[in-house]
């Protein structure tokens, strides 16, 4: 359990960086929305966009067991599993970033929806990735965009 709770907060850490050691680019997008009706809308637009939810991490919750009482935190591990074939085809080292990360969380009473760039990451990974990852980096544009409006 303490291995959790280390990993959940460093991702929370992470996620509240604006860029990873690598210059990696993360994105974030103010909600117009409260928590719940973005996760439903980032729900909603993950599956308009092709994509699905391949798993969830409820940081709030597992933070709480430690004191920690936040209004919102949740990642959401977005992947395709067609897509995800190719590309484990092409390197399966992109295990490490894909399926990729949105993260939604309060702060300061406003919603954010979250990421790095796939492109970015997937490119450290093999650079014959970033043209995929270029393609993810729209769709998770369109995904946070659509959540947040």
């Amino acid at each position: 359990m303490g291995l959790q709770l280390a990993a959940a907060g460093l991702l929370t850490a992470l996620a509240t960086s604006t860029a990873f050691a690598s210059g990696t680019a993360f994105v974030s997008q103010a909600s117009q929305h409260g928590f719940n009706a973005t996760v439903s809308a980032l729900k909603r637009s993950v599956a308009s966009n092709g994509l699905m939810v391949m798993g969830k991490i409820n940081q709030k919750q597992i933070l709480s067991m430690t004191g920690l009482q936040l209004k919102g935190a949740e990642s959401f591990l977005v992947g395709n599993p067609s897509a995800g074939k190719k590309l484990f085809a092409m390197d399966p080292a992109v295990g490490a970033v894909i399926p990729a990360r949105i993260y939604v969380w309060v702060k300061g009473g406003t919603t954010y929806v979250g990421y790095f760039e796939p492109s970015q990451l997937m490119r450290s990974i093999n650079p014959k990735l970033a043209m995929p990852g270029k393609m993810m980096d729209k769709k998770f544009a369109a995904i946070a965009r659509n959540a947040t409006q």
